[in-house]
């Protein structure tokens, strides 16, 4: 690459484009990614990394790519998952402007980035330490169970800090809410039966279903004081997302169940969280014959990473350089695989969307321009980060499609 050119402006629209409809016209349901998997490593490799497929789990192998730079250095991660909801979802279409699918916004946008990336550090060739890629699948809940991230994390897979290609726009985030998602099952003695043959009629059951939303809703009402403790994020809550009871108008069931989540700060374990929510249920003052049972489904921890650590720093300086904005560091509510490599693997990571808003809406969608952003920004911070082209400015707004 010439000197004194900005290497972000070498970020392609088109390219951008072209990957991510090859990748988006694969469909890769959670624990079923076998074949976008295995499209994406052809793609990774054809960008000069190095490739392994992991075979650890068949139908979601996880794909590693590794590019080495001309002297010794750190090692970047960049990561995400290649699953996406499998809910309906219109056929994939793209235009000018645009690029529609199930899994283009989460986050098989995010997926081209890392291409772009890796084919431009190859195509310089100047650059310290290396870049490790790390795709995998298992991600979205409930099905996904974390596990394809979590064996690569086992193996030691994973870098000196990290940037998880997905999440909020315009933001560098150094922490984040933890969630599980929690189940509560109300059962009543007796069968399900014909309203006019039930004695009880199940008021006993829908007592004690009432008595635990107004339970969850004044705990939810309480928590809105832990927002002084972390004033970067949201406080922390609980949110009833489903509620069934019963399933005919003259049936009496004989269950009914809660489904939500839970959130919560840094500083506190999944453990607690669940220990705290059954002290919450105990103060349920349950009827004659009703018994509750609740069971969790864990999806995060909550995290905290150094403000001032090189990555953060590479972060802000390539949002400064390339979109021209001066941000300061941020939290965030939602989950992405950034907990994971913070927590378990001890990886100072950050997440960097790629226009990520439309993920596991009912249109799915990624602006292209926006993406093109995200990459010079990804790109940037990269550079920065490993230490290539020490000598050049890093860029500047407005870079050529």
């Amino acid at each position: 690459m010439e000197p004194n050119t900005d290497p972000t402006s070498r970020v392609s629209r088109r390219r951008l484009a072209d990957d991510l409809w090859e990748l988006v016209k694969v469909p890769s349901p959670t624990c079923n990614e076998r074949q976008a998997a295995l499209r994406f490593a052809e793609m990774l490799r054809c960008c000069g990394a190095d490739v392994e497929v992991d075979e650890t789990f068949p139908e979601s192998p996880n794909v590693i790519g590794r590019l080495r730079g001309v002297r010794p250095g750190r090692t970047l991660q960049l990561a995400g998952h290649i699953d996406h909801v499998d809910l309906p979802h219109p056929p994939p279409r793209r235009d000018e402007q645009t690029i529609s699918g199930r899994g283009a916004a989460d986050m098989k946008s995010g997926l081209a980035g890392i291409l772009e990336i890796v084919r431009l550090l190859h195509d310089s060739g100047d650059f310290a330490g290396e870049l490790l890629v790390t795709v995998f699948g298992r991600h979205e809940a409930p099905r996904g169970d974390f596990r394809g991230l979590s064996a690569l994390l086992d193996r030691g897979v994973q870098g000196d800090a990290a940037i998880v290609c997905e999440g909020p726009d315009e933001a560098v985030v150094v922490m984040a809410l933890g969630m599980g998602i929690w189940n509560i099952t109300l059962r009543r003695e007796g069968q399900v039966c014909h309203e006019m043959t039930g004695t009880e009629k199940g008021w006993g059951l829908i007592r004690a279903l009432g008595d635990v939303l107004a339970r969850l809703e004044a705990k939810n009402a309480a928590l809105v004081g832990t927002a002084a403790d972390y004033p970067l994020l949201p406080p922390e809550s609980v949110f009833v997302g489903q509620v069934h009871y019963g399933d005919c108008y003259n049936r009496v069931p004989a269950s009914a169940a809660l489904q939500g989540t839970r959130r919560w700060h840094p500083g506190t374990t999944y453990e607690q969280i669940q220990t705290q929510f059954a002290g919450w249920l105990s103060e349920v003052d349950l009827p004659p014959g009703i018994t509750l049972e609740n069971d969790w489904i864990f999806v995060g921890d909550a995290y905290e990473i150094d403000p001032a650590g090189q990555i953060v720093q590479s972060m802000l300086r390539a949002w400064r350089d390339v979109a021209d904005l001066e941000l300061s560091v941020s939290g965030h509510g939602s989950i992405n695989d950034t907990c994971r490599l913070v927590a378990r693997g001890k990886v100072p990571a950050v997440p960097c969307g790629f226009d990520t808003q439309t993920g596991h809406a009912d249109y799915e969608f990624v602006r292209l321009e926006r993406m093109q952003r995200a990459c010079r920004v990804a790109l940037a911070a990269t550079i920065d980060y490993l230490g290539a082209y020490p000598k050049t400015s890093i860029g500047g707004p407005g870079a050529p499609g």
